[in-house]
């Protein structure tokens, strides 16, 4: 937790923001969720006073490294009274890693309406909890499917930082938005009892609706919309622990059989 903390204090340059992600928390390749984590970070040092971020669109465009630099630049899109958007280029080693567009804008009282946390949910005490890099997890996994194998569920789970985040909206969206990609085995509702290999984020978007801590047990529904053209969506919803609907998310995926070469 503390690397991943460090990691994400992302130090000013002539031109933007640096920072690097060491290799020893997930191997060579680093984790998308980190990646996006670390631009929100970038987009977020220099936000509009008063705003909070309500969501990005954000494209993979070739595989992150450890323990290399990533240098973000983040640029005002428009500045308005109500809306305030910036565009977020990452490279690495000279080269275009990720291109990430986002949004700022203030709460404002009115009615609301959403629907309701899926009933049935097993409470995360209830569930054997592992952890993974910075999170703890409680995976309780897809729901049972129909009678025409469809799943309204393809992957379900409570999770939360290890440790307690320090009281700073900013520093609870950066890491909001890296567990956005903790979609897992969600993408392939054909092979569930798989593993992750050969899933690869294309594209990303995130809608914050609501402020939410993930430093408390949160809960992340995902399900698979649709696998075509070697492609797979997900769509997702994150809760709070008293039934807040607080994030929606959008992700598509490259889907490859193992064995073959994923393209970079």
């Amino acid at each position: 937790m503390g690397k991943i903390v460090e990691a994400l204090r992302l130090r000013r340059t002539g031109e933007g923001w640096a920072g690097e992600m060491p290799a020893d928390v997930w191997g060579q390749v680093v984790f998308g969720g980190f990646v996006i984590a670390h631009a929100v970070s970038a987009a977020t040092r220099d936000a509009p006073e008063g705003r909070r971020l309500h969501s990005l669109h954000a494209y993979f465009l070739k595989p992150v490294v450890g323990r290399t630099a990533i240098e973000y630049r983040v640029r005002t899109l428009r500045e308005g009274r109500t809306l305030a958007s910036r565009l977020v280029d990452a490279r690495q080693a000279g080269m275009p890693v990720l291109s990430m567009t986002c949004s700022f804008s203030r709460d404002v009282d009115g009615y609301e309406y959403q629907p309701p946390m899926p009933l049935g949910v097993p409470r995360p005490e209830d569930v054997a909890a592992e952890s993974w890099g910075p999170w703890e997890c409680a995976v309780i996994g897809p729901t049972a499917p129909d009678e025409n194998g469809h799943y309204s569920s393809t992957h379900r789970m409570w999770f939360r930082t290890r440790a307690s985040l320090p009281e700073d909206e900013h520093l609870a969206t950066v890491f909001t938005a890296f567990a956005t990609d903790l979609t897992w085995k969600g993408a392939r509702p054909l092979h569930l009892d798989g593993d992750t290999r050969g899933i690869v984020s294309m594209d990303h978007a995130v809608w914050f609706h609501r402020p939410l801590r993930p430093d408390r047990w949160c809960y992340y529904d995902v399900t698979s919309v649709i696998n075509a053209g070697g492609r797979g969506l997900v769509h997702g919803r994150m809760y709070s622990d008293d039934g807040l609907l607080c994030v929606s998310v959008a992700q598509e995926t490259l889907l490859t059989p193992f064995g073959e070469a994923i393209p970079r």
